[in-house]
């Protein structure tokens, strides 16, 4: 036993004082150890203390891999050791958890008295996600009894870290046991050769290469992963003999990353590379004519896409190849060089990115002689003003992932809501959030009920992994 407050504890010599004094000079005995007896009792309650009982019964849940790489021999045996542990649960808990990309309810035709266990259906069950699985288990665990989960899995994992969920069931002192399943037998396709580049810059979108060879005609998809987190998935088509595969990804963090992909295919099994790669952060030029410390937001922006930042330069002397990035704000560009316009226009076309953003120093020429100069030629919009009544159609991309918790969310929330404020009624908006999958919070529809838009959005709360790419392409 312990106590909250051990310092009340030392009151606890009043009350024997008391009645030691009193004990000689009245008659009411019985009344005066009962009344000490009731302080002391007080002064107890008031240090709180607190008693640990060590639990006995167990909570266990059964997770059970049902994706697309166990088989059906694996199906049966895991069905046999689900219903040995449910036979040996005794005064226990245990409740069984099929799973693929993530846990599932039961379906009703998998138990009827023993368990016959199916492959999860749908794209769900391309996938093998330790880490969700292992998550949902825990949470799903009831309270007040020893947890421990069961992990029957034939450990092909391609989606999720297990390692980082078997550290954040240790933290919380849950036990993971494991049955091993013997899995599919050697895929038929072959990988033989992967190509990509050792070096590259956080956010540049880079080609994977990979040469595939099957044995007939056949179509899957490939999925690249950093670090375990998944970056895109793709559809391919191969064809009988040898297949070039390409890919495209880009990766914001910079550093030594550890970069995996698998093509995976229904009747042919999967084949997967890992390889390292090196990321370094790109050097951004800023030039602007706004006041002193209008930009911190900006910035702000930069430094969490790792960019590193150069400021205070003269245009017309600095070295345009040492950087990635040349980025005007509210820059006068009517008083370049044309000599200087000219050597933006072939950066540009050597490679590097020019971003120019409007200000009050921005004149508009609404009648510019032929082409226009240098600079027009190598930004890739005109400058002008709407011409057109129409509307704007906004869609905003909200991530609501794990990651996202506490205060990124509330951030998340009120730049979305400040977007509908400004919006005209004849604007259109559209919310789509994502996570590991991606839904309409609010499908693209006109702006005039923004009190109820902004209720949705509100409402919104974080929660799974996070796959950007699919909802960048549905928006």
């Amino acid at each position: 036993m312990s106590f909250a407050h051990p310092w009340v504890l030392i009151l606890l010599v009043l009350p024997a004082v008391w009645a030691a004094w009193e004990w000689r000079s009245t008659r009411q005995r019985l009344s005066l150890v009962l009344k000490a007896l009731s302080a002391v009792c007080v002064l107890v309650a008031l240090a709180e203390p607190v008693m640990d009982v060590n639990e006995t019964k167990l909570s266990v849940a059964v997770l059970v891999d049902t994706s697309a790489s166990v088989s059906d021999a694996d199906l049966s045996r895991a069905s046999s050791l689900a219903d040995s542990l449910e036979k040996a649960r005794g005064r226990n808990t245990v409740r069984v958890l099929p799973f693929a990309r993530g846990v599932r309810p039961p379906d009703p035709a998998e138990f009827s008295g023993s368990w016959k266990f199916r492959r999860t259906a749908g794209d769900a069950a391309k996938s093998t996600d330790f880490e969700q699985a292992l998550r949902d288990a825990v949470t799903l665990l009831p309270a007040g009894q020893a947890p421990r989960l069961v992990l029957i899995s034939d450990g092909l994992e391609n989606r999720g870290s297990v390692a980082r969920a078997i550290w954040q069931a240790r933290q919380l002192g849950v036990a993971i046991d494991t049955y091993a399943l013997a899995g599919r037998p050697e895929p038929r396709l072959k990988l033989r050769g992967v190509q990509l580049p050792a070096n590259a810059f956080t956010g540049e979108r880079f080609s994977i290469e990979m040469m595939v060879e099957s044995p007939v005609k056949t179509s899957g998809d490939v999925e690249v992963t950093a670090e375990g987190r998944t970056l895109g998935k793709s559809p391919v088509t191969l064809d009988a003999g040898s297949n070039p595969v390409v890919v495209r990804v880009s990766i914001a963090t910079p550093g030594a990353i550890d970069l995996a992909g698998t093509l995976n295919t229904p009747d042919l099994g999967q084949v997967r590379f890992e390889q390292a790669i090196h990321l370094r952060r790109p050097r951004l030029l800023y030039l602007t004519q706004d006041a002193p410390g209008m930009e911190s937001h900006l910035f702000s922006v930069l430094a969490a896409s790792q960019f590193d930042v150069t400021t205070n330069v003269d245009l017309s002397r600095v070295r345009l190849e040492d950087y990635q990035i040349v980025l005007l704000n509210n820059w006068d560009l009517e008083a370049i060089s044309p000599a200087r316009k000219l050597d933006l226009e072939n950066y540009v076309k050597q490679g590097g990115g020019l971003l120019v953003i409007g200000g009050e120093k921005n004149i508009y020429v609404e009648k510019k002689p032929g082409a226009g100069d240098a600079l027009d030629r190598a930004l890739p919009a005109t400058v002008a003003p709407p011409r057109s009544p129409e509307g704007t159609v906004v869609i905003l991309i909200m991530d609501k992932s794990s990651s996202m918790e506490g205060r990124k969310m509330e951030l998340a929330r009120l730049a979305a809501i400040g977007v509908i404020e400004n919006l005209r009624p004849i604007d259109q908006v559209g919310v789509l959030i994502f996570d590991n999958s991606f839904q309409w919070a609010v499908p693209i529809r006109r702006a005039q009920d923004r009190t109820m838009i902004k209720r949705l959005v509100a409402g919104i709360t974080p929660d799974g992994g996070t796959q950007i790419a699919p909802a960048l392409a549905e928006a």
